[in-house]
């Protein structure tokens, strides 16, 4: 039987499948990460359909409801999503500052 938050949480998946195939067309990302992206919203969209196939690795971990599982996996999930972004800032920062000062002493010595 399917509740109403499975359904909610059903149809956030297939929007998220989507908008990252939407994305992917409009060439925001490439392949790697479209198949990434669908990886994650698929297990999702099961996880989500057939919540009872967690509940050995709950007991492993001592969670008691499928919700809370949920949201700890998020948490872990959007951590490691944002080292990932800050790492990328950081390096695209980097690159920044490397082309500026490239073009500072260009224009100095002219």
């Amino acid at each position: 039987m399917i509740y109403g938050l499975q359904i909610i949480g059903i149809f956030f998946a297939f929007m998220m499948l989507y908008l990252t195939f939407l994305y992917y067309k409009k060439d925001s990302y490439g392949r790697k990460s479209l198949f990434i992206w669908f990886c994650v919203w698929i297990f999702f969209l099961i996880m989500v359909m057939f919540p009872k196939m967690i509940y050995g690795l709950m007991e492993t971990f001592q969670i008691n409801r499928t919700v809370d599982f949920f949201v700890i996996g998020g948490f872990l999930f959007f951590s490691v999503i944002i080292f990932y972004l800050y790492v990328a800032v950081k390096t695209t920062q980097k690159k920044v500052e490397a082309i500026v000062r490239k073009i500072a002493i260009k224009k100095n010595k002219d």
